[in-house]
């Protein structure tokens, strides 16, 4: 070995002329300590080099600068409400319910938790380590009828409307990527301190709904009796998307992109509703039912290819 050494450093000092196959002055270059070829060989490297340059250029040739990447498709969620038998006050609205009730309403909010949709033909998540442990120590948490697991185009904040004020606006605007949906899945649950349209008059964090205002029974009482409601109650469904002749999906976010119009209705808010003979909890849970059962859901698609 210590022979080897020798040589090597005899052969460089020397200065020897290089063979054609460069192999054997390299590797014993790197016998005797070089971590790269001395400048003679890094001289008769540059061909080699430059050949892969060449190819480099060559290889890309095919390549087009102009091509143009593939269009990015999006979902548009818009949040409405239906009034057409509401009457505006100047305090509020009122309305009348199926059993003759006469509803004032002078605050109200309600909380969407989430709006997503659902794939047609969902494939599996992948799933770790840790999910698979966690799915052996116990169930993971779901909302009102839908799994905890996520798709790409659910919403990531909840929102407070005001049902004072209610207005048609874009709850959200998100890009899933390529994906064929079915469905929709629309939750009402608690709002969380990141949640937007908080009021600041009243604390709708860990509440799901808020009304106030006053009613009338059927009978035709003269003074009307207040009621205050507050529920932390959630509750939603799975809404099927209109779909389009006889296409097996309603939307294909790898072709298209889609409005997806949420409508609640403020006309049956109250229907079933019998304020004189059912308890806070009783009231709140037929207020959240009628808000999800009435709710229509339109979908227009944009930019087929």
């Amino acid at each position: 070995m210590i022979g080897d050494v020798h040589y090597a450093a005899e052969v460089v000092r020397r200065g020897v002329r290089q063979r054609t196959d460069q192999s054997v002055p390299v590797a014993l270059a790197r016998v005797g300590g070089f971590s790269s070829p001395p400048p003679m060989q890094r001289r008769a490297g540059r061909p080699w080099k430059t050949l892969v340059a060449a190819g480099l250029v060559l290889a890309g040739a095919g390549c087009s600068p102009t091509a143009s990447a593939p269009p990015v498709h999006s979902v548009r969620y818009v949040l409405e409400w239906k009034r057409s038998n509401v009457t505006e006050e100047p305090d509020g609205w009122d309305v009348t319910n199926d059993l003759g009730y006469r509803v004032h309403v002078t605050r109200g909010y309600v909380v969407t938790r989430s709006l997503e949709l659902i794939p047609c033909n969902p494939a599996p998540p992948p799933v770790s380590l840790l999910d698979a442990i966690t799915d052996l120590l116990g169930p993971r948490i779901a909302h009102a009828g839908h799994s905890a697991i996520a798709d790409p185009s659910a919403t990531k904040t909840a929102e407070v409307e005001s049902l004072l004020s209610p207005r048609a606006h874009t709850a959200a605007t998100l890009q899933p990527g390529a994906q064929k949906y079915c469905q929709l899945h629309y939750l009402i649950a608690r709002a969380e301190p990141s949640a937007t349209g908080l009021p600041s008059e009243v604390d709708m964090v860990d509440q799901s709904v808020r009304i106030e205002g006053s009613f009338q029974p059927p009978t035709g009482e003269s003074s009307p009796t207040l009621f205050a409601l507050v529920t932390a109650v959630a509750n939603g469904r799975l809404f099927d998307l209109p779909r389009r002749g006889q296409e097996s999906f309603a939307l294909d976010t790898g072709t298209a992109s889609g409005v997806v119009v949420v409508r609640r209705n403020l006309d049956s808010i109250f229907n079933h509703v019998d304020f004189a003979n059912m308890n806070e909890r009783r009231l709140g849970r037929e207020i959240l039912q009628n808000l999800i059962n009435d709710t229509e859901i339109e979908l227009e698609v944009h930019g087929d290819e």
